[in-house]
């Protein structure tokens, strides 16, 4: 999967780079990529904290405690929110 990555991002490096910069819009790919990852995340609602609030809460905490590093700082606690949901789940899923 590493190999699948890397060689997917050097590739689009290459690629990229014989784009004219007369084309316009795809500086929004990325945000569109976010975006489908998004809808894919509320369709996956289950019982414990949503992962859009979850991703709301960490965007909002981020902003307050780091503005300047805003997107960094939202995907670690996001990341880490995720993992604490993880380990909890699998904590109960044990006990029962």
């Amino acid at each position: 999967m590493h190999l699948y990555w890397a060689g997917s991002a050097a590739a689009g490096a290459l690629l990229g780079s014989l784009v004219p910069d007369s084309v316009t819009g795809l500086d929004f790919a990325l945000t569109a990529l976010f975006v489908v990852l998004a809808l894919d995340a509320v369709r996956e609602l289950r019982g414990d904290l949503p992962t859009v609030l979850l991703a709301l809460l960490c965007a909002l905490a981020a902003r307050l405690l780091f503005p300047h590093q805003l997107l960094l700082a939202a995907l670690a606690l996001f990341a880490a929110g995720l993992l604490a949901r993880r380990l909890a789940g699998l904590r109960k899923a044990a006990h029962v």
